[in-house]
């Protein structure tokens, strides 16, 4: 029974998780943005999760064109991201989400 219960609330928290990452993330980028292409972008450049992941919090920390993997000319349209505003946990926290979603490695399976 403490099993089921203990199962039960990691479901809880992890689709919680996932209204956090809808809420805080594809409320502005959309259903259509391409959260694939920026994974690929980063997996070239940097390889590994964690890796990845650490450039990734780097750049939402603190935007600027040369920590952006965009190419310039996305440089130029779009601009550079404004400076997240949620806390160290909670960011850590939607990276780990879209790295899960997202990462190519996941899509071979």
């Amino acid at each position: 029974m403490v099993k089921f219960l203990t199962l039960l609330t990691l479901f809880f928290l992890h689709l919680s998780a996932q209204s956090d990452f809808d809420k805080n993330c594809m409320s502005c980028h959309g259903d259509d943005f391409k959260f694939y292409i920026i994974m690929k972008k980063y997996t070239l450049k940097y390889s590994s999760a964690t890796s990845i992941k650490k450039a990734m919090f780097a750049y939402l920390k603190n935007p600027t064109l040369e920590a952006s993997i965009l190419p310039p000319e996305y440089k130029t349209k779009f601009g550079i991201k404004e400076k997240s505003d949620l806390n160290d946990e909670t960011l850590k926290q939607m990276i780990d989400i879209y790295y899960d979603k997202y990462n190519l490695a996941s899509k071979l399976k």
